[in-house]
């Protein structure tokens, strides 16, 4: 009885140890949607559809390295890149009080998807 109990304790800690360290796939729509939930900026109609043209632009060439295949830290090296770029295009399309707040709406939904994909944390 303690060694099927001993057996079943190490096979459960074992799945325990591979379900935290295994990253989930975020579908490009989900962060796509996240990032274009800009109905509280009160944006107008033209700065709303240049954000959304500019996300949709972003977001395909983030998964264009995340879907590489280069090692991990090749890739965080590149998201941080297009993260700095992010932030320096947004200033200049919505100005960097509206960027600021667009960033501080987005955190908790973002922080979210992180929690699936610990690489996302590098593209905002």
């Amino acid at each position: 009885m303690k060694n099927t109990t001993l057996i079943l304790a190490v096979i459960v800690s074992l799945c325990a140890t591979f379900q935290v360290s295994a990253q989930e796939n975020v579908p490009k729509e989900v962060l796509l949607n996240t990032m274009n939930s800009v109905n509280r900026l009160k944006l107008s109609n033209l700065k709303t559809s240049e954000l959304m043209e500019y996300n949709t632009a972003y977001v395909d060439k983030v998964y264009r390295v995340l879907e590489s295949g280069m090692s991990d830290n090749e890739q965080k090296s590149d998201l941080k890149a297009l993260a700095n770029d992010r932030e320096k295009d947004l200033t200049d399309l919505i100005g960097k009080s509206t960027t600021r707040k667009y960033a501080h709406l987005t955190d908790k939904e973002m922080r979210l998807l992180v929690h699936k994909n610990k690489l996302l944390r590098y593209i905002y």
